[in-house]
């Protein structure tokens, strides 16, 4: 199956025993997988990575492929048996992987985030540094950030129904405004009051 890790800058990663040196392109092999005590971890949702290896360091991220024995939680885990980094993911590609992962699976509850360096939240998000993730999701979305900051809109208008979405890195001109998308995925500047005052 397909998922995503984060890594330390030099590609090692706890372990149940310790830190693990990883390789790109390398099959890795545990003996048996039980999240949380054993076994290579990975989520499904690429956000849930930064619980554990935050942006806005040296951290880095892959999408990975999790094979033989997998065990999952339930919530955001899986371990398994054999892991395999696939392709390394830039902080935009992490940001579209995780919004796909939103698309994908919109009922699901756990989709909103909110730690060092990520804000996914319903209609109002704000991008608050370079290389800063910051998507809004609800019926009337908007985005702002700082030059450098990654933005994402997803357009609901009723819950379970996302009708379009976008990513985007905020250029010098955008900086500082709020923006949303329409039907056809347009980036439109709205002004900072919520719709409807």
């Amino acid at each position: 199956m397909i998922a995503y890790k984060g890594f330390t800058k030099d590609l090692s990663a706890r372990l149940g025993r310790g830190m693990y040196q990883f390789e790109v392109g390398k099959t890795f092999t545990e003996e048996s997988s039980k999240t949380v005590r054993n076994g290579f971890h990975c989520c499904e949702n690429p956000f849930e990575c930064l619980g554990y290896y935050p942006l806005q360091s040296d951290n880095r991220y892959f999408q990975v492929e999790a094979a033989g024995s997998i065990d999952e939680d339930g919530q955001e885990r899986i371990a398994c048996t054999e892991l395999t980094l696939l392709k390394e993911l830039s902080i935009k590609e992490l940001a579209g992987y995780g919004m796909a992962y939103i698309i994908q699976h919109p009922m699901r509850d756990k989709w909103q985030q909110s730690r060092r360096g990520i804000l996914v939240t319903e209609n109002e998000a704000e991008g608050l540094s370079k290389d800063y993730i910051a998507i809004a999701r609800g019926a009337h979305p908007k985005v702002k950030g700082v030059e450098g900051a990654v933005l994402g809109v997803i357009l609901e208008p009723e819950r379970g129904r996302i009708t379009s979405a976008k990513l985007f890195v905020v250029l010098q001109q955008q900086a500082g405004k709020w923006y949303t998308i329409d039907e056809n995925r347009q980036l439109k500047e709205v002004n900072g009051e919520k719709e409807g005052d």
